[in-house]
């Protein structure tokens, strides 16, 4: 099915179809970094070197294709909310060719199920935020879905971008107003 070089059995390992969804969080080796790097860079992924090193770093996820070539990540990094509750902020990234029907969705259940029952090492955040940058992802049947899958729409970013949140304590999702603040810039 999948000719991934073999990696260290772990249970948050999965596969979609025939794309294998490699976790790496908080253990990304420096090959694997490199391979995330040449990804962003292959792709033209907007993104500042030093943004791009600290997020190699910050890889809860590595989706590789049939042929073992990694096709994307999710990537998450600790953000605090105006409240004063630390949420991850998670981002994910399938180059173009590999977008199949559902995998997107497949790799963010994924990362969100598994930070959910991970014991961070610094601070047990109170969930998961998902900024859809795409505007295709603002479209009603993705809207839908998302829905579905149980998160909140939480409302947008200052750039029109969809904001969705999942908070850990509540398995259903949040009861938030969907007219409430925007999440604080990092900090």
């Amino acid at each position: 099915m999948n000719t991934a070089t073999p990696q260290p059995a772990t249970q948050w390992n999965l596969y979609f179809r025939d794309y294998l969804l490699e976790n790496v969080y908080l253990r990304t080796s420096e090959a694997q970094r490199s391979e995330i790097l040449q990804l962003w860079r292959s792709e033209t992924v907007e993104m500042n070197p030093g943004d791009a090193e600290r997020s190699s770093r910050e890889v809860v996820y590595l989706v590789r294709n049939p042929s073992s070539e990694l096709a994307g990540v999710t990537t998450v990094a600790l953000i605090r909310l105006k409240d004063g509750r630390r949420f991850y902020s998670c981002n994910l990234f399938i180059r173009p060719r590999d977008c199949v029907p559902y995998l997107n969705i497949t790799v963010c259940d994924a990362t969100r199920d598994f930070l959910r029952n991970f014991k961070h090492p610094v601070s047990q955040p109170a969930g998961m935020l998902n900024i859809n940058e795409n505007p295709r992802l603002a479209r009603p049947g993705i809207r839908k879905l998302f829905a579905r899958h149980g998160y909140q729409y939480w409302g947008q970013t200052a750039r029109g971008e969809d904001v969705w949140i999942t908070e850990f304590a509540q398995p259903n999702g949040p009861e938030v107003n969907q007219t409430a603040g925007q999440p604080a810039a990092p900090g």
